[in-house]
């Protein structure tokens, strides 16, 4: 199953029993999982960070009956990378990888080590394919030079398109998540005061067009997720707290060459006031 040319990726980071967000019922998970399943999606993305997310995902499964599905899995770059990329496949109860990716860089020296490791579960037969997550295009091009890296996971949306055109040039296969911008962009919202949590600190929101943008696309909830799908990374990672939220994938479709343009320009002026490399205002030189 692809989506204009880009392939549809389930993200469970939402899933995990991990500090970072609210759970969801391990029932309500399951049923969420079994939805993108029913609606032709096979690949999943997770970490050993997600917590239980592994072990709701091959559960679901299970009750699925269903075997032919793969897995893109992150493990930070610390000494036990190898530990808990073989305890997340025992949980998986999976062999290999689809892919195994550095979860986000760290300073050289550690990070060529923990590299090499990556590349050795690949040589063992432990992941089909091994790439980075959350680098910064110089880093990026950096290791690409010295590693068989295959993938980069980042995000990529109307309000971080930061590099992407430069870095899909270098060939390497891009995942894109968060392409509705923390939920920010999905229609709900049309100006900052409607946000009434962290985000609402975001950088994007010192921009004067985001509020522009954000009127472009109240009420249209696959707008953005359109516009994403259009730029053609290789795969969309897409997470969800609701198995009805599974129908936005129904919706996608291109945009005009016009209104394409305009959120294009309006997603360029609101990214280029970032002063750090990654939407979640991290720095890595």
């Amino acid at each position: 199953m692809r989506i204009l040319d880009s392939l549809p990726i389930m993200g469970l980071w939402n899933m995990g029993d991990t500090p970072f967000h609210s759970p969801i019922p391990s029932k309500e998970a399951k049923n969420i999982i079994k939805k993108a399943y029913r609606m032709g999606i096979r690949t999943f993305d997770t970490a050993f960070s997600y917590g239980n997310a592994d072990t709701l995902l091959y559960s679901a499964m299970r009750e699925l009956g269903k075997d032919d599905w793969s897995v893109i899995s992150k493990v930070m770059p610390v000494p036990t990378l190898r530990k808990k990329a073989e305890i997340s496949l025992s949980r998986l109860h999976k062999d290999c990888f689809s892919v195994l990716l550095l979860h986000w860089p760290t300073e050289d020296e550690s990070l060529y080590r923990r590299l090499k490791e990556l590349e050795s579960l690949l040589s063992e037969g432990k992941t089909e394919a091994i790439g980075v997550s959350n680098f910064p295009l110089t880093l990026l091009k950096k290791v690409m030079h010295d590693f068989p890296l295959t993938y980069h996971e980042r995000p990529l949306s109307l309000i971080w398109d930061k590099d992407y055109e430069e870095e899909k040039n270098t060939g390497i296969k891009i995942l894109a998540y968060a392409p509705l911008g923390m939920g920010l962009l999905s229609g709900k919202y049309s100006r900052k005061e409607d946000v009434a949590d962290s985000r609402a600190s975001l950088y994007a929101f010192s921009s004067p067009h985001m509020e522009e943008l954000l009127t472009l696309l109240a009420n249209k909830p696959s707008m953005a997720l359109s516009w994403v799908y259009m730029k053609k990374p290789y795969g969309v990672v897409s997470g969800y707290g609701k198995v009805e939220e599974l129908e936005i994938l129904r919706n996608i479709k291109t945009i005009d060459n016009e209104n394409f343009s305009h959120l294009s320009e309006l997603s360029h002026k609101i990214t280029s006031l970032a002063s750090s490399d990654n939407i979640f205002a991290h720095n890595w030189k």
